[in-house]
């Protein structure tokens, strides 16, 4: 990878993780409003740990020379747990596969290879506990882990 496409892929990143630490500060907002504060709680941790995501991209762009750019990529919002742990569960896969093939590609930068192979350690983690969840459902059914879900 060229130290070019490097800074592109980190701006896009930065972008693609600023836009979803927002629709997840909205989806806890939504699953709290409805009472389900345990789901609200992931979408929060979720929110806060793809804004940092964000930031390290950015700043490693700066440190790469590059310039960062703004910008914002749209996602779905959902007003279902449901649907949006099997959202989760069709983009996420990719998104590792991604990051773990960018990673590869770092020859000789150890920093941003670093960046992206905890970029997708995270993401592994987060496959697991979406497929964690939805099995959950699919043994308890969707109304008893709703249930579990609650603040009660």
């Amino acid at each position: 990878m060229t130290h070019e496409e490097k800074i592109q892929k980190l701006n896009y990143y930065a972008q693609a993780w600023y836009s979803t630490s927002q629709a997840d500060a909205l989806h806890e907002a939504i699953f709290r409003g409805q009472g389900f504060g345990k789901f609200a709680d992931r979408c929060k941790e979720e929110a806060e740990e793809e804004l940092e995501e964000a930031k390290k991209c950015t700043a490693r762009v700066v440190d790469l020379g590059g310039t960062p750019e703004y910008g914002f990529i749209d996602h779905p919002i959902f007003n279902d747990p449901k649907e949006l742990l099997e959202h989760w569960a069709k983009v996420n896969p990719a998104g590792v596969e991604d990051l773990n093939k960018l990673a590869d590609s770092c020859d000789g930068d150890v920093v941003t290879r670093g960046l992206f192979e905890k970029f997708a350690a995270d993401e592994e983690e987060h496959v697991a506990w979406v497929c964690q969840h939805l099995k959950l459902i699919e043994k308890l059914g969707y109304d008893n882990y709703l249930l579990e879900m609650m603040d009660i």
